[in-house]
């Protein structure tokens, strides 16, 4: 039976969010600055620009607090160009697959991040294997070295992270009054279903594939439309330890879900999934993605579009249903979803042919 535990707001968590949303250089309107997200999702699904206003008024206080050296954030908590990960995603999905033990060793570390679609080579990961990986990405220099360099210091790359995370750690918990009623928003209608069916179908909307007994699910508000999962579940057969996993559930996720399907006719169903179609570099990633699932970096090496740009078209795909996620270990596993092109043929069959 599936066992969920529906656990209140983790301000290490949400220091994490914080600082990858301030340390976000793209130009998607719904990764950076808190204020412009809202603005976004308020514009594109109707959600009352007032519902964010406890999220704003507690990220601005915070960034204004907030003391830092702009590369040193960067470096660990934005992503370099080509890789999929910042550095702190990285070892947040390392320490959660590996424990905070085995995560201090050189070779399990390397067997983790360079294990691709293989069996994990618990016993004879060395630094040759991580340089052979790190120069197959197809990154930038800048890339593939900080990739190798923080998978072989992890120790020093660790207490950098915790300087920040420290300190955006304190100021969240003088926001507290302001995150809470997210929080409480965000797991109310999932409390009293322990056995997580309601979870899973939401999550499966999302496109992601869970293979988990259970889980701890955090509320997520500062990536407050996103998930985060987080499992051991490929290590901890081979260590003979419990399975563990962790969701973060974004706070508006259903908020924005039940506004944007408000006002939504076939005709926005339709423009939304042709608007997703009408990309050439889009066209690339599904037709890919054709035969069997693939992580962003086979894709990019399919492509020959840069794992960044994999990484931007996918969240349009996503979004639109069109993309499904599945994580495997510490990579992101994409796939077709057949039904949804299916929806777009009927659609279109009931809007012209009908």
């Amino acid at each position: 039976m599936n066992t969920f535990r529906f656990m209140p707001i983790d301000t290490r968590l949400e220091a994490g969010a914080f600082l990858i949303r301030l340390a976000y250089r793209g130009d998607s309107p719904t990764s950076g600055d808190m204020r412009v997200a809202a603005e976004h999702y308020s514009r594109k699904y109707g959600v009352p620009i007032g519902e964010f206003a406890g999220l704003i008024e507690a990220y601005e206080f915070i960034k204004a607090r907030f003391s830092y050296d702009e590369k040193e954030l960067l470096v660990l908590f934005g992503v370099c160009d080509g890789l999929e990960n910042s550095v702190y995603d990285e070892f947040t999905m390392l320490e959660r697959a590996l424990g905070k033990e085995h995560v201090q060793t050189l070779g399990l570390r390397i067997a983790l991040v360079t294990a691709g679609d293989d069996e994990l080579n618990y016993d004879n990961a060395g630094l040759s294997d991580l340089l052979g990986y790190a120069q197959a990405l197809p990154v930038s220099d800048e890339a593939r070295w900080l990739f190798t360099d923080a998978c072989v210091r992890y120790g020093e790359y660790r207490a950098r992270l915790d300087t920040l995370l420290d300190q955006a750690e304190a100021l969240v918990r003088e926001t507290l009054g302001l995150l809470k009623p997210y929080a409480d928003a965000a797991l109310r209608g999932f409390s009293g279903d322990p056995s997580g069916e309601t979870l899973f179908s939401h999550i499966a909307e999302a496109g992601l594939r869970l293979d988990c007994t259970g889980a701890d699910v955090f509320p997520f508000i500062f990536q407050f439309s996103g998930i985060a999962l987080y499992t051991n579940i490929v290590t901890a057969a081979h260590f003979g330890e419990p399975e563990q996993t962790t969701i973060a559930y974004g706070c508006m996720i259903d908020r924005i879900n039940a506004c944007g399907e408000t006002g939504r006719d076939a005709a926005e169903s339709m423009l939304g999934l042709l608007h997703a179609l009408d990309d050439k570099r889009r066209l690339e990633i599904l037709t890919a993605l054709k035969s069997r699932p693939l992580c962003g970096q086979d894709l990019a090496a399919l492509t020959g579009l840069s794992a960044a740009t994999i990484s931007h078209h996918m969240n349009e795909l996503a979004s639109t249903g069109l993309v499904g996620i599945e994580k495997q270990g510490v990579k992101l596993l994409y796939h077709l979803k057949a039904e949804r092109f299916g929806d777009l043929c009927e659609l279109l069959q009931k809007g012209f042919l009908e």
